[in-house]
């Protein structure tokens, strides 16, 4: 897998040098250009592999390599761990072949560890939940991510077509008992067409293979198969410790943008996404026996208006997703051997997430006439989540409100360019309700699950700190080092640190 991934990092890197059209324009106007662009003001759209076309109008590659420290103590979901310390490199190439053709892909590398994981001996988390294989003992889980993806955008007249694919595998193990190792491929593509209003198609294939050991002279503990709010699958607790996962998706989008002027989409636009998912669990030492189903669909709708008059920019973005998580459990007969007979089928776990967020912008670009530029970027958002567990009247609701204010500035100093942001921002409950009948709250899987509910409904308020300098060597490279640094204060949880360090090279 490693030598496989070198060779795609080592042509992705290539490619920029041997495809890339003429390009007239220097990297510090570049690198000028994408500190000022309004098209980071959004985000959904730019998943259409043809509407990349009009992502930007020149070719730009950057090479990275990356340190992350995440400290979280108390404020953190217990099966996600509370800390995580990773390493990563990380190439990103958009290229313009000619007039007519663009060219873009991606591929990185991380190791990480994360630290005190409970309760979940499974990778995608957030992806598997409820249905996690759980114990009450977990503890730290080393990760190696590789991941890459490759797109083409070809424009024929006023139509323009495109594709993407891409791939993450991931191993993650533990060699400490109980011993998990987790095997992760998870494939993408998309096909889409464009002409102003741009129409896409998603599909994917995923597979988790999992498997547990026990290699201590103490011998093994007992292995549970989660079902969600503290619940677990009793029939199958105890020494069921190998599992897979595979699952199938499909989705689609329609995206409304602005004709591009100077590179610039300025005007309205409007992205309207749709995404379904399918996942079965299978117990892999009785004969793959499915046990649990995942139905999930997610909606988000994402809007923007952007307008650029000479130096000064203005823009609004709305963004609402709907997330709707239906588990099912599998009931079986009496085994026959490794077989078990399934008998029926019960739609058990429910969980559905709100999500909504506005935000503004103000600021003055930096052109070839300043040295100084600046930009405002006022939010505000609400999130609420209700999962449910039907058959003993189990479930969580909560919501919270928030709001922020980001101010980012760059400043051009000789062959430096300097840039610097810092946000702001509380985060309050406004419902906070729950009901857990029959829940043992002095076991581990209870306490576990009130910490989570207490972490979820905890108000925060937060600060956030970006500096990144670019040293323009030469017409075509720059080198840049940049750090980023986010605190969050709980009110009851206590407070978080996350830092993350970059070194690399833009051309």
């Amino acid at each position: 897998m490693k030598q496989r991934f070198l060779i795609i990092l080592t042509v992705i890197v290539l490619l920029p040098i041997k495809l890339a059209a003429a390009d007239t324009l220097t990297v510090e106007q570049k690198l000028v250009s994408e500190y000022s662009r309004m098209t980071v003001f959004r985000n959904q759209v730019w998943q259409n592999a043809a509407i990349r076309y009009d992502q930007r109008p020149f070719t730009l590659t950057d090479i990275s390599v990356k340190g992350l420290y995440d400290q979280r103590g108390n404020a953190a979901l217990a099966q996600e761990g509370n800390g995580k310390k990773d390493f990563s490199a990380e190439v990103n190439s958009f290229l313009v072949l000619n007039q007519s053709s663009r060219l873009f892909g991606q591929a990185s590398y991380r190791n990480g560890r994360r630290k005190n994981v409970v309760w979940n001996e499974n990778s995608d988390y957030s992806m598997l939940y409820p249905y996690v294989v759980g114990d009450s003992i977990g503890g730290f889980m080393k990760e190696e991510e590789y991941k890459f993806s490759g797109g083409y955008a070809y424009r024929f007249g006023k139509w323009t077509a495109g594709a993407e694919i891409g791939y993450r595998a991931v191993i993650a193990y533990r060699d400490k008992d109980p011993r998990p190792r987790n095997i992760i491929s998870d494939l993408q593509a998309s096909v889409n067409e464009k002409y102003t209003l741009g129409l896409s198609v998603q599909v994917r294939k995923y597979n988790q293979k999992s498997d547990i050991k026990f290699l201590a002279d103490k011998g093994s503990t007992s292995v549970y198969q989660m079902l969600g709010l503290g619940m677990d699958y009793i029939r199958f607790a105890g020494t069921q410790t190998s599992t897979r996962y595979t699952g199938s998706g499909i989705g689609g989008s329609i995206d409304l943008l602005p004709v591009s002027q100077n590179g610039e989409n300025n005007g309205f636009s409007v992205s309207l996404r749709t995404d379904y998912f399918h996942l079965t669990k299978q117990l892999s030492n009785l004969d793959y026996t499915p046990i649990n189903e995942i139905k999930n669909i997610d909606v988000s709708l994402e809007t923007a208006w952007t307008r650029q008059i000479r130096e000064w920019e203005y823009g609004v973005h709305l963004l609402a997703a709907l997330q709707q998580r239906t588990g099912v459990e599998n009931i079986f007969g009496e085994p026959s051997g490794n077989s078990y007979p399934k008998l029926s089928s019960i739609d058990q776990f429910k969980n559905t997430t709100l999500k909504a967020g506005l935000k503004g912008r103000i600021g003055q670009t930096l052109d070839t006439n300043c040295r100084w530029g600046w930009t405002l970027l006022p939010s505000v958002g609400y999130g609420q989540t209700k999962p449910e567990y039907k058959s003993n009247g189990r479930y969580v609701e909560i919501a919270s409100a928030s709001g922020g204010l980001e101010a980012q500035s760059l400043w051009k100093v000789s062959k430096m360019l300097l840039s610097a942001s810092v946000a702001g921002g509380y985060t309050t409950n406004v419902k906070s309700e729950y009901s857990l009948p029959g829940l043992d709250t002095q076991k581990s899987a209870g306490s576990a699950l009130l910490s989570n509910i207490d972490y979820l409904s905890d108000d925060h308020a937060s600060i956030a700190l970006k500096l990144r300098g670019d040293y323009v060597v030469n017409k075509q490279y720059a080198l840049f080092l940049s750090a980023n640094w986010l605190h969050q204060e709980y009110k009851n949880c206590g407070g978080t640190d996350r830092i993350e360090v970059s070194l690399g090279v833009t051309f």
